[in-house]
């Protein structure tokens, strides 16, 4: 199918993803979100509370579960190729399930360390895994639609899981041991869904045989890598703003409290309204142009938290939430292009391995940002806006030479 006929069939396909399996899978992402939204807000707390272990330890210990799993990331690509998305999304889910139970039940670091090592292990066998459990489910023609709805589904999910934890969530033992549990049932719960997925899961390629070459590995996929790299670079920087904004705005811009909620409600509000709509508009262009020029458009709001220093209060708000509204849609189109990417370079019988393999850099990602944020806002608060919109132009630097190479010949 060449650029012209994609763009033609963006036009005529409908904003909703359709197929078989479309509400099974949503309702399996959601449910899997809502469960990380539910746990996450008191992560700390509570492997502080039921491990009995200080939080200084607590933080170094998962630190460096989080580093220790990536090397067997590697077995997990292969695992998926092998076998297929779908029994590596129900043992995962099991998994977590199964280490919130081990949280719960045996106190101490030694615990610790292992449920979070394993957990590790199981989200990112998740992030791995579920976008090509959409492909395989997802219509012809339907493929970035069902992407888009896994994004969807995760923001909606986290944000609301969010939500009902604060309201419900009580600071003690009893409260936390709830937590744990839920998680668990919830993961019970994705699953069930995900394995229900198979009376509609269309049959994938068959498993390689032998041959007298072993396939090129992941790190030798030079347009891989320029995905990877540009979409590990904007992630550090979508990180860095999650947990630098609310200190710039509250310490150095001095402005109340409810402005940090007003902007994250106008974020999450607009990435689970517009998902699936821009989704649709985006698949009539080069997805390695959408990934560089929404890269960019982060830097609206770079340059509204630094020009919202001298203004008044009204237009500090204003100026605040136009920014965040611009680079919200950025994020939309930089999740979109990115997920259609990663999941389009790679041959069809090596996806897992090489999303595997882009685990790598998001776990580089998720621990550069906070030790970025914390840096700059320690010395220098306004440098950190100025270096995050050095990370866009990186980004769109390493994709936009060649628009690797034409989109592999329009796709």
């Amino acid at each position: 199918m060449t650029l012209l006929d994609t763009a033609k069939a963006a036009e005529r396909a409908p904003v909703l993803p359709r197929g078989p399996g479309v509400a099974l899978y949503g309702a399996a992402g959601f449910t899997n979100a809502l469960g990380m939204g539910f746990f996450y807000p008191f992560s700390l707390l509570f492997y502080t509370e039921l491990s009995g272990v200080p939080l200084r330890t607590v933080g170094l210990v998962l630190t460096v579960t989080a580093l220790a799993v990536l090397p067997g990331l590697f077995a997990v690509g292969r695992l998926v190729d092998r076998v297929g998305p779908r029994p590596v999304l129900v043992a995962s889910s099991v998994l977590r399930g199964l280490c919130f139970i081990g949280f719960i039940a045996l106190p101490g670091v030694v615990p610790l360390a292992v449920f979070s090592l394993l957990l590790a292990l199981g989200n990112r066998a998740d992030n791995a895994a579920a976008p090509l459990l959409a492909l395989r489910l997802a219509p012809p023609g339907q493929s970035s639609r069902w992407l888009a709805l896994s994004r969807v589904v995760f923001n909606a999910g986290m944000g609301l899981g969010a939500l009902i934890a604060g309201v419900f969530i009580v600071d003690t033992t009893s409260g936390f041991v709830a937590l744990g549990a839920v998680y668990a049932a919830g993961m019970a719960l994705t699953a069930g869904l995900y394995f229900s997925t198979r009376a509609v899961t269309p049959p994938g390629p068959a498993p390689a045989g032998p041959t007298r070459s072993r396939p090129a590995p992941p790190w030798g996929d030079v347009a891989f890598i320029r995905v990877a790299t540009a979409n590990a670079v904007l992630l550090t920087a979508a990180l860095a703003v999650e947990t630098g904004m609310p200190v710039f705005v509250l310490h150095e811009l001095a402005m109340p409290s409810w402005t940090v909620g007003l902007l994250f409600a106008v974020n999450t509000a607009l990435l689970a309204l517009l998902q699936l709509p821009v989704s649709r508009v985006l698949d009539r262009f080069r997805p390695a142009v959408v990934l560089a020029l929404g890269g960019m458009s982060y830097a609206a709001l770079y340059a509204a938290l630094l020009l919202a220093g001298g203004a008044g209060p009204q237009v500090q708000v204003a100026l605040l939430v136009g920014g965040i509204a611009v680079y919200t849609l950025g994020e939309l189109a930089v999740s979109q292009a990115a997920l259609v990417m990663l999941t389009g370079l790679p041959p069809d019988r090596q996806k897992g391995s090489y999303l595997a393999f882009n685990q790598f850099f998001v776990g580089g990602a998720t621990a550069l940002s906070p030790l970025l944020a914390t840096s700059l806002l320690t010395g220098m608060p306004t440098a950190l806006w100025w270096a995050l919109a050095g990370l866009s132009t990186v980004s769109a630097a390493v994709l936009l030479p060649g628009r690797l190479r034409g989109w592999r010949a329009a796709a």
